[in-house]
């Protein structure tokens, strides 16, 4: 027997009706819409929170703390940031240095370049440590990226001429360097007695 025809029980006539051919797919999507309804009704329901207590006790009251509300017309405070937890990048930057160092008083340059950039990447608002990573590029026989990384370091500088004097004694050394006789002696005239 197929899907399109009802057989009626032996007793009573046998009578076969012919349905239109869409009724099988009509009947499966409402098969399928039927069964969608009865797990959406199940979904909708939710679980009752356990409280431990047995069934058909009510659960106890909650209490929630609200903050006091200011009064109409007195001036708002705006809440304090939290401040930041962040590692200390002082004594991380501090150890790299420390081993910039000591790879550069071993003759290895590059090593020390090495770790001045790692520093610099931890710090990359620290001048001071512009003007090392452009000091060690300066003995490495670089002297563009040693201007390079000194003009950095004088960008970040602010008002702190100490740091801005090494950059600049820097730049005039690399300028030297470099054949500029005349511009590294104006850099030294007017930042050699410049102090911090």
């Amino acid at each position: 027997m197929s899907f399109s025809e009802v057989a009626v029980s032996p007793s009573r006539k046998n009578v076969s009706t012919a349905l239109p051919a869409s009724a099988p797919a009509l009947s499966n999507q409402v098969l399928i819409f039927s069964l969608l309804l009865i797990l959406g009704g199940c979904a909708t329901t939710s679980p009752q929170p356990r409280t431990g207590q047995p069934a058909g006790t009510p659960a106890p009251e909650r209490t929630v703390e609200v903050p006091p509300q200011p009064s109409p017309g007195a001036p708002m405070d705006s809440p304090q940031p939290r401040p930041r937890q962040e590692p200390d990048a002082s004594a991380a930057t501090l150890a790299l240095l420390q081993q910039s160092e000591r790879a550069a008083s071993s003759g290895s340059l590059t090593e020390a370049i090495s770790y001045a950039e790692r520093a610099v990447r931890i710090n990359p608002r620290q001048a001071d440590l512009w003007t090392r990573l452009a000091d060690l590029e300066l003995q490495n026989r670089h002297p563009q990226t040693a201007i390079q990384y000194a003009t950095k370091a004088i960008s970040l500088a602010g008002s702190r001429t100490d740091w801005q004097r090494d950059a600049w004694l820097l730049i005039a050394a690399a300028k030297e360097s470099l054949g500029e006789h005349d511009e590294a002696r104006t850099i030294r005239e007017r930042w050699k007695s410049a102090r911090g």
